[in-house]
């Protein structure tokens, strides 16, 4: 074709996706499948596990949840580097099948959160900016500037997406075009983002300052949410939190960090219609350390991995009580991965580098997959598997850091420090795809 010569529509070359293939039922739009943050899919669960395929997508750190519309994958990654800019830094599109990459668009920092809808892919940046792509092309469709570095998991309701930024606004604004529709500001930074029953929005900062809103952003309450002080010397202090808040009928179940060990897990509960705590999460014995990831809520129990730990944790969501904690593979210190669950299985990533699936009522372990080192799958190193050694900062092979999602179809979907994001299917036979 001659190149003054323009190309009809009708040659146009068609987007990366058709849209057809960007279904929304019982798929998982969102960090933690919905705006309730509840974790739990409507799905088949995984007897037998085996990688499906593997893509190099780069570095998938805590907040960098993928998200699955119909027959797509979209994952937010933080590149070759945590905190630098490169050039993997952006969001991919995959093909749920296949694993091969339909489309890159590079933001100019490490991604964060993303949430979608066939419409609008939004994600946040560290850059401070949260942006809107066309899930279709990954083209930009509009750019939103904030006040700090943007590193919540965005919340999308209807025509309305809230985020929360590093100088402590949550902001809204309109899906469609980026506009603000309004702002409110909390004291202390926004990590995790906000949660919703689908009529009020409710968000916790850091410093543990937490607000219930209403779409139009009208404030129905505001309050400190405190702990006891450690060993209970001294007076209450504010709660550390980097997580949405869980949104059920009747309260907000929330995860929080602190400086050390305790007797008590690092779990409470807030009676969404005031803010006031209803519970405080209680254990028989044991030492408890900081919850940074958000449990996965299923027949009324929080299962979530034990930082400090090797353990697999149920915690009553009715009163707080723990209901069982199993070990299941060696002890570090961090845990950041978000676990995701079918009713009657959760899947539980950790630092260590397996996925490890445990029955919530009694954390009986169903399976162990290792996915810390691309060349030894099947084969994990002896650190990999002792039960019996100390605590260690540093994973033994490739942490798992990222949320874990769950494909309407039941694949699982787990990203590694290695860059790599996994596919886990059904099945004993089948080839890997290596992308």
């Amino acid at each position: 074709m001659p190149d003054d010569e323009e190309t009809s529509p009708d040659e146009a070359e068609p987007p990366p996706i058709e849209a057809g293939a960007l279904s929304v039922k019982g798929s998982w739009p969102t960090f933690h499948g919905s705006s309730s943050r509840s974790g739990l899919a409507e799905a088949p669960s995984i007897e037998t596990p085996r990688i499906a395929w593997q893509a190099k997508v780069g570095i998938q750190s805590w907040l960098n949840s993928p998200l699955v519309l119909g027959k797509v994958v979209f994952v937010p990654t933080c590149g070759d580097r945590h905190n630098v800019s490169d050039s993997m830094d952006g969001v991919y599109a995959l093909d749920l099948e296949t694993g091969n990459q339909l489309w890159f668009s590079r933001l100019p920092l490490d991604a964060n959160g993303a949430a979608a809808n066939p419409q609008h892919l939004v994600v946040t940046c560290d850059d401070g900016a949260t942006r809107s792509l066309d899930p279709l092309t990954g083209d930009p469709q509009w750019v939103h500037e904030g006040e700090g570095k943007a590193y919540t998991h965005p919340l999308l309701l209807d025509d309305l997406v809230v985020v929360g930024d590093a100088s402590g606004h949550l902001s809204a604004y309109t899906l469609a075009t980026g506009a603000t529709r309004w702002t409110t500001k909390l004291r202390g930074a926004i990590r995790g983002g906000a949660g919703s029953d689908g009529v009020t929005i409710f968000a916790i900062s850091e410093d543990g300052e937490a607000v219930a809103l209403t779409r139009e952003g009208r404030e129905l309450w505001r309050q400190m949410v405190m702990r006891p002080a450690w060993e209970g010397a001294g007076p209450d202090v504010a709660i550390e939190v980097y997580s949405p808040p869980i949104v059920t009928d009747h309260d907000l179940l929330v995860p929080f960090a602190r400086d050390t060990y305790y007797s008590t897990p690092a779990l409470l509960a807030l009676d969404k219609r005031t803010g006031r705590v209803r519970w405080h999460a209680t254990s028989g014995s044991d030492q408890w350390g900081n919850v940074r990831s958000t449990p996965a809520l299923v027949e009324d129990v929080l299962v979530y991995g034990e930082p400090y730990s090797g353990d697999i944790v149920g915690i009553s969501a009715v009163d707080g009580q723990a209901t069982f904690r199993k070990r299941v593979g060696p002890c570090t210190f961090p845990q950041w991965s978000s676990p995701a669950a079918t009713p009657d299985v959760v899947y539980v990533p950790r630092f260590s580098g397996s996925v490890y699936a445990v029955e919530p009522a009694t954390g009986r372990l169903r399976w162990e997959l290792y996915l810390g080192d691309s060349n030894h799958l099947q084969d994990p190193p002896d650190e990999a598997t002792d039960l019996t050694g100390g605590c260690d900062w540093e994973a033994p092979g490739h942490a798992l850091y990222s949320p874990a999602a769950i494909a309407p179809n039941g694949t699982l979907l787990v990203g590694s420090e290695e860059g790599l994001l996994y596919a886990v299917v059904d099945g004993d036979h089948g080839e890997q795809r290596l992308r």
